[in-house]
């Protein structure tokens, strides 16, 4: 069975919203890579998935479901780790896309970056602060970065909130978290509390616009896509799911 994504990462659908399996490869590929189940993922080469069936998926709008996840990760690795750091020397992918070697032997894995993602919430928990990305302008979504070296996940979302917003937290607590396979990211989710209705400092214009949204708020706004772990985050405080905390 083959799993057939294209160059923009998306890939045909059962009208059930499930990857399509094709019993055979009908187009031309590059990339191949065996899923433990023994699915073949394969990049199409000239072709769209838009062109093979009537619905369509892609990595952000099943970024959680396993068999995308891994699919979609491996295939990048393979295709963007193509040399050895240690001697740049080739390397040579398993048939599974989740080892490699080049002249040395030794190992190579395909890289997961850690990142933080989070919901931040005023004092008495009845807003959330969300943010319109200056590079992705559009929608409103959590605040979030990449871990750096040395630091703890929890001081991370810390320092993101401060350098992004110009406000400080406090509570942090880990929610859950959700495979990135478009930048081979592991996206730990948080939330947070803040005493800060203003921001505090200086920020560094990652930002374009900062609100404060409350329950009622959020029907009015573009927010995430379905599927991100941004949205179920703001989904579960919308809920009353994060309301723990002081």
């Amino acid at each position: 069975m083959f799993l057939l994504i294209d160059a923009d990462n998306a890939f045909p659908l059962t009208p059930a919203g499930e990857p399509k399996l094709f019993d055979v490869c009908p187009h031309p590929t590059t990339t191949r890579i065996t899923l433990p189940d023994g699915t073949v993922a394969a990049r199409l080469e000239r072709v769209r998935a838009a062109e093979l069936v009537e619905y369509t998926g892609d990595a952000r709008s099943h970024a959680g479901h396993p068999q995308v996840a891994r699919a979609v990760a491996l295939l990048r690795a393979r295709e963007r780790e193509r040399f050895d750091p240690a001697d740049g020397s080739p390397l040579t992918w398993d048939d599974a896309g989740a080892q490699a070697h080049g002249a040395s032997g030794r190992p190579i894995f395909p890289r997961i970056d850690p990142s933080v993602i989070g919901v931040v919430q005023n004092a008495d928990g009845s807003a959330i602060l969300l943010g319109e990305n200056a590079r992705r302008p559009g929608y409103f979504t959590c605040i979030a970065g990449y871990v750096d070296v040395g630091e703890t996940a929890e001081a991370a979302f810390a320092r993101e909130v401060m350098e992004e917003t110009g406000r400080r937290i406090h509570d942090v607590r880990y929610v859950c978290s959700q495979p990135w396979a478009l930048s081979g990211a592991l996206m730990l989710g948080f939330t947070a509390r803040t005493s800060d209705v203003e921001p505090q400092s200086a920020t560094d214009g990652e930002l374009t616009r900062i609100i404060w949204a409350s329950r009622e708020d959020l029907a009015g706004l573009t927010l995430a896509r379905e599927g991100t772990i941004a949205r179920d985050l703001i989904a579960r405080w919308a809920r009353g799911d994060l309301a723990g905390g002081n």
